[in-house]
This record gives C-alpha cells, sequence and structure tokens, in this order.
C-alpha cells in the first residue's frame, strides 16, 4: 500500500474516445469484470482477515461543496460518520477511468451488506462533464443513486486544486494534445473524513486489500 500519488506517463495517459471499436473493446472488458465479480461475490464476503495494526491516519480530507448527477450539492459534512472510497475519472477517458469505474462498480456489488459505505466518483474534467453527462456515464456502470455519488464542479482550477491539495493525488490539467494525466488510486476515508489508505483501482489484487481496509474501518469503534 502506498499513500504517495503515481503520475502516469504520456505515453500511459486516458486519452479521449476516438473510435467505436474502442467503446466495444472497453464495453466487453466491462461485462467481463461484471461477470467475475457477481461469479466471485460470495468469496469475498465473510473471509476477509481483519487483525493486525490499525490502518495510519492520514491527514482529513477538507471542506468541498461539488454538484452530483441528481443535481443535488454535497459537500465533506454529508460524508461524516460513513467509510467512503473515493476515485477521479473524467467520462471521456479511453484508459485507465472505464476500469477504474468498473473496479468501482465490483467495489459497489461486494459491499452490499454494508450500506454506511459510500462511493464517490469526483470528475477531473468538470467543464466537460455536467451533471446530465455524469448520469448517463453513472448508468453505463449500474451506480446505485444512493450508494455511488458523481460530483462535478464549476471549474477545472478548483476541482484539480481539491484532488491534490484535499485527497493528495497526482492530476495534470490537458495541455495541447495531451489530455489530462491523473493517479488511478482508489482512496479510503474513514468516518471521521481522514485518509486512511490508498490501493491501486486498475490493479485486480488491489480489491481484497480494499475490503480489508474498509472492514477494519468498519471495526473502528466511532470516533476512534
Amino acid at each position: 500500500m502506498s499513500m504517495s500519488p503515481t503520475q502516469l506517463s504520456p505515453a500511459g495517459a486516458a486519452t479521449p474516445v476516438r473510435s467505436p471499436m474502442r467503446v466495444v473493446l472497453w464495453s466487453g472488458l466491462v461485462l467481463v469484470l461484471f461477470a467475475a465479480t457477481v461469479a466471485s461475490i460470495s468469496a469475498w464476503r465473510g473471509s476477509i482477515d481483519i487483525s493486525g495494526p490499525p490502518l495510519p491516519l492520514g491527514p482529513q480530507v477538507p471542506d468541498f461543496s461539488l454538484i452530483e448527477r441528481s443535481g443535488k450539492t454535497v459537500t465533506r459534512a454529508d460524508l461524516l460518520g460513513r467509510v467512503w472510497l473515493a476515485d477521479f475519472v473524467f467520462t471521456r477517458c479511453s484508459g485507465p477511468c472505464p476500469t477504474l469505474s468498473a473496479r468501482m462498480h465490483s467495489l459497489q456489488l461486494a459491499l452490499a451488506d454494508h450500506p454506511r459505505v459510500q462511493l464517490v466518483t469526483f470528475t477531473l474534467d468538470p467543464e466537460n462533464d455536467t451533471p446530465a453527462v455524469l448520469a448517463d456515464y453513472a448508468r453505463r456502470f449500474h451506480a446505485d443513486e444512493q450508494r455511488w455519488w458523481f460530483l462535478t464542479g464549476k471549474d477545472q482550477e478548483t476541482v484539480h486544486k481539491f484532488v491534490e491539495e484535499g485527497m493528495k493525488q497526482t492530476v495534470i490539467p490537458a495541455k495541447g494534445d495531451q489530455p489530462i494525466i491523473h493517479s488511478e488510486y482508489i482512496v479510503i476515508i474513514d468516518r471521521a473524513g481522514h485518509i486512511r489508505a490508498a490501493h491501486g483501482g486498475v490493479d485486480a489484487a488491489s480489491k481484497p486489500l480494499i475490503l480489508r481496509d474498509v472492514q477494519k474501518l468498519l471495526a473502528e469503534p466511532p470516533g476512534a
């Protein structure tokens, strides 16, 4: 586990979708991940070892005010009292973002029995990713409107500053032909709003680690 952000190289950066074939290929990947998740979901539950030391206490997420795909305003206060998972994508991305979103969907399924766990996706392209665009994207990944929020802001500068300074993740704005470069982590935040862990979201091996860490935080007494 690493708490440090990872910067993608331009060669591995997310790039805009440019052909129907890429859409078909990514749709196929989503379906494969979905099928694998459904087939193994029972194995994830009830078999997680949460022994060992508590997760390190990281910085507290600062306050924010962003717009959910439903149109409602979401702030940090709306997440206090919940363990939550955060990832960072943009809808025009054909690089790691669809894989990240598919991973979040698989976590939504695996955590279905834990209603106090929230999934939160932050767009890194708020000027394009309006609530309506995010709502369409969320439907592609069968996101539960109550359990998995998609947040956008008024401008890129504000969102990127929050992601870098508040969530401790790397994001580099698009420039010329270079698309947005960003971290691929799924960040885990405790009920008091502290960052406690981060795992690579595109790595399938990270899923059991994320579920383990969520279970650890759920087992902590409130206010610990």
